[in-house]
């Protein structure tokens, strides 16, 4: 069993701007809202001249008490030696280059994908070593170290995916969306010119960009996840197809929202 959010947007927040939550099936979550459910996969990338080696990137998981925490925190004492540069956010989205996971999983021999993306899930939100093929995690963890090569992002927008992003949404014949934090109590509108690879970082000032929307679109990240979950209503699937530009899939009846966990669903008579 996994660790199942039950984090709510707020109450007046309307359906089609929540985030499906308690690992419920997707596009029956939407179904009043939105037609379909594309998975988007955050990518891999690299960032020419940089490696996880010399610049540490993403969260810092420490098998430490809070106090011991807090106070290394406090005193400025560095989490990692190898912490990657200032800045180094503008550095990727400028200069990037997004994998896919299909490609990672051929190079080290991974066959069944199914088994590799939720390897790669849990290894990377810290879960249960009995539930990852540690082989395959020894493989793709050396890969990685070989090749330069950074492991997909959590919970949010990765700036590697802002440029592809940028050219989805003008492709759709969007100028503008708007910005949400996790719980959708915060928002701004955004030029869609701003994902732009010369542009600077997409960030929603103070809070997590968690998800991103439009009329008859939204894109949305939870926590702990490492793919987006991408819906639309027909109109603007038939507009431009996602996989042209993304690599994932569309979501079935049983795709649930921790995509990677879906035996943690709950049972129909627990669904609204």
């Amino acid at each position: 069993m996994f660790p199942i959010s039950t984090h709510q947007a707020l109450p007046d927040v309307p359906r089609r701007l929540q985030h499906p939550y308690d690992n419920l099936p997707v596009l029956d979550w939407w179904k009043y809202d939105y037609d379909h459910v594309y998975v988007v996969l955050n990518p891999f990338f690299r960032v020419p001249g940089y490696s996880p080696e010399t610049a540490a990137y993403g969260p810092v998981r420490l098998a430490l008490p809070v106090s011991e925490l807090e106070e290394l925190l406090e005193e400025g004492v560095p989490l990692r030696d190898n912490e990657a540069p200032d800045g180094f956010e503008e550095t990727i989205k400028g200069t990037g280059q997004p994998v896919r996971w299909a490609d990672v999983a051929a190079s080290i021999g991974a066959m069944d994908f199914p088994a590799f993306a939720r390897t790669l899930w849990l290894s990377i939100i810290a879960g249960d070593p009995d539930e990852m093929d540690l082989d395959m995690l020894d493989r793709l963890d050396a890969y990685c170290r070989e090749t330069a090569l950074y492991t997909p992002e959590e919970d949010v927008l990765p700036p590697v995916l802002e440029p592809v992003l940028g050219r989805y949404l003008a492709g759709m014949g969007l100028d503008e969306v708007t910005l949400w934090s996790e719980g959708r109590e915060s928002s701004r509108d955004c030029a869609v010119s701003a994902f732009g690879r010369d542009a600077p970082p997409v960030v929603l000032p103070g809070q997590k960009l968690s998800a991103i929307s439009a009329p008859g679109m939204m894109l949305t990240w939870a926590y702990d996840d490492v793919a987006g979950l991408l819906a639309l209503t027909d109109e603007m699937r038939q507009r431009i197809d996602p996989s042209e530009h993304f690599e994932g899939f569309w979501a079935a009846a049983d795709t649930t929202s921790v995509v990677f966990a879906p035996e943690d669903a709950p049972a129909p008579e627990r669904r609204n």
